[in-house]
């Protein structure tokens, strides 16, 4: 008798396990960036809020959002989602969903500086001030655009991290960043002799969305699910000001003088309204002069 009863087990085991749903790998791009940690464990969140059994597994090596997007659109890519800043071009050719995963950060911009000249935007108050330094980008961000179309100068870069040198040594002025990038960029770079100015922030609309390869358009409405899920039990949040609240604070987005930049990339780009609850908003100005 108990070697019936085992021997039903077993078949039972069997067919549970032919039956259950497998698992399915969520593939996403290993990008050099000090933030994805965040998005990470944002995506984490979403996909467990969305009641779907998936597992992240990251492709490597580091590669350039470019080469993600490529990689990403191709039938046979690699990469099932990845998180940029959204543009008219990419919600073309990628499934966006279209929540501000960064709340709109990746739009106030914060310059990276050599030491020597910390003090060289001290009495940049517009854009027009701003045209007679030249910033640095990589090639393919959408930023490029967003600052020559305003008349800012850019020098473009194929590589992130050949930007800092470049900096330290004189090919431009400055390095515009998001303000959760600039200080822990400058201090894992301690010998080029570079600093975060202190005076002015630059603000275009922007929003930061997971993007979803083509081939599974289900798994952008389980992350779309899950996000909304996230937002509204708090948990979202909770990540949010977790790992931004820090950085915010030392960026004191209030004391700094806003250059407001218009966003060409967002041409019939669908964005929430410009009073919604999940864009990020400095607290008003407290009157401080800028200090480091």
């Amino acid at each position: 008798m108990r070697k019936l009863v085992h021997r039903v087990l077993s078949i039972l085991a069997v067919c549970w396990a032919a039956t259950a749903p497998a698992t399915e790998i969520v593939r996403f791009p290993d990008y050099p960036d000090p933030n994805k940690h965040f998005f990470r464990a944002a995506l984490q969140l979403a996909l467990d809020k969305s009641g779907q059994d998936y597992e992240l597994a990251p492709v490597l090596p580091e590669m350039l959002q470019g080469r993600s997007i490529a990689r990403a659109m191709g039938s046979d890519g690699d990469i099932d989602v990845l998180w940029t800043m959204t543009t008219r071009e990419r919600e073309a050719l990628l499934l966006p969903v279209r929540f501000p995963v960064d709340k709109g950060l990746l739009g106030w911009r914060i310059a990276i500086v050599r030491q020597d000249k910390a003090e060289q935007f001290a009495n940049v108050r517009s854009v027009q001030d701003l045209r007679y330094f030249t910033a640095g980008q990589e090639h393919d961000w959408p930023d490029t655009r967003i600052l020559r179309e305003s008349g800012l100068p850019v020098m473009t870069a194929s590589q992130y991290d050949s930007l800092f040198r470049m900096l330290a040594v004189k090919r431009f002025d400055y390095f515009p960043r998001g303000v959760a990038e600039a200080w822990a960029e400058v201090d894992a770079r301690p010998r080029l002799g570079l600093t975060v100015d202190r005076f002015i922030v630059l603000h275009y609309p922007a929003a930061e969305y997971f993007f979803v390869t083509p081939r599974k358009p289900y798994l952008a409405e389980h992350i779309w699910q899950g996000l909304l899920r996230a937002q509204a039990d708090g948990s979202f949040d909770r990540l949010f000001h977790a790992h931004f609240d820090p950085l915010l604070r030392r960026a004191r987005l209030s004391q700094r003088r806003v250059i407001e930049l218009p966003n060409p990339m967002l041409d019939a780009v669908r964005l929430l309204p410009a009073d919604s609850p999940w864009w990020y908003r400095p607290l008003p100005a407290t009157g401080k002069t800028p200090a480091n």
